[in-house]
């Protein structure tokens, strides 16, 4: 009894943090495929949870409600599976005509599966042992392993295409994260008597939830600019919708010896800082269509149209006479200086968003200033 009650509590712990993943998500699953799909992943977890709670309570005797409770465990852990992929299939195809054609694939198994598991119970509900037949647990298994194995292999795959290493970086952490409940799945198979898959899941459930809600946070709360999630977003966005008749150019201003400053004088130094550069360029990028944002530790990124370099050149020289002048730069634990890298997009080096970043850091036009 002590087994069971452990089991229960573990269940209604799971429950409630699932229910509260379910609340704080509803308003996106309106909007996004993806968050639909991450919605019917928690209600089938719930679900799941407390379908075993409740067949831990009943008694063995009761053959035919165990039978039923079992049958309704497996098409809920089947469609948890399925629930899975499509939360990252969604979340990576911006097809929508591609999703439709794929979905009917992707469901088949799991209704087909589920429709032999209903069909084997009710041959056998009256039977005296209430063991499930073997192939169904076998089919089980491995749909549900399919399932989440293909979405972790789905995610990495995309992230090795994109041309986004900011986006990147997010989907190799899904797809690792895939790892937990594929180990999950091994173990409870070995150890059919402990509460192994439900914490699992509930686990790596709300750490897609903590890192879908850090996607949609789209301001740095240093400096209050856009963060590195709406840059990664904005420069998708206009290297897809470019004007023909610009040329679009991503700037990268660093805040020299931010390291050793931070080191020597403390965080909050490095802090006062970040604000006080992020004033500065608010001032000076107040030009309609320049983009500004947070781009890593002590780096800010400034993406604009322009329709020639000498544009770029004249932005940057007024960047570099405005800051010998500006009294807060100066003030504060060490006098703020920076340097300026630059690259422009679609050209035969830069074609793509990696190489643009990547080509900026090799391109200086404001070298650091000397520590002094």
């Amino acid at each position: 009894m002590g087994t069971v009650a452990y089991i229960v509590e573990i269940d209604i712990i799971s429950v409630l943090v699932l229910l509260m993943v379910h609340y704080n998500n509803r308003q996106m699953a309106l909007m996004h495929r993806s968050y639909h799909s991450f919605q019917r992943l928690v209600e089938f977890s719930i679900l799941f949870c407390v379908l075993n709670t409740i067949g831990r309570l009943v008694p063995p005797a009761h053959v035919p409600a165990i039978r039923i409770i079992n049958c309704l465990k497996i098409i809920s852990c089947i469609s948890m599976g399925c629930s899975w992929f499509l939360t990252m299939f969604h979340g990576v195809s911006d097809n929508s005509s591609n999703q439709k054609k794929w979905l009917a694939l992707i469901i088949v198994p799991s209704v087909l599966v589920s429709v032999f598991a209903i069909v084997e119970t009710l041959i056998h509900l009256s039977d005296g042992s209430n063991e499930i037949y073997p192939l169904v647990w076998i089919l089980l298994n491995i749909l549900s392993i399919l399932y989440i194995a293909a979405a972790g292999i789905l995610s990495t795959t995309h992230a090795r295409k994109t041309k986004n290493k900011i986006h990147r970086r997010y989907l190799y952490i899904l797809s690792f994260a895939m790892l937990l409940p594929l180990f999950s799945l091994a173990a409870q198979a070995k150890y059919m008597e402990m509460p192994i898959t439900s914490p699992a899941f509930v686990i790596i459930i709300l750490f897609l939830h903590f890192q879908g809600m850090s996607q949609r946070i789209s301001v740095d709360t240093v400096t209050g600019l856009n963060n590195t999630n709406k840059l990664s977003h904005y420069l998708e966005r206009i290297t897809q919708s470019q004007n023909p008749a610009k040329r679009l150019f991503f700037i990268d201003i660093e805040v020299d010896h931010f390291k050793i400053m931070v080191k020597k004088l403390g965080k909050e130094s490095g802090l006062i800082a970040l604000r006080k550069m992020a004033i500065f360029l608010r001032q000076q990028c107040s030009t309609r269509g320049i983009f500004l944002a947070r781009y890593g530790k002590n780096s800010f990124a400034v993406v604009c149209e322009c329709n020639d370099y000498s544009e770029i050149e004249a932005f940057t020289n007024k960047l570099t006479k405005e800051s010998k002048d500006n009294s807060e730069l100066a003030q504060g634990p060490w006098p703020i200086t920076f340097s300026i890298y630059c690259a422009e997009f679609g050209t035969p080096e830069t074609k793509t968003i990696d190489a643009m970043l990547d080509y900026s850091r090799g391109n200086c036009i404001k070298p650091p200033t000397p520590l002094a």
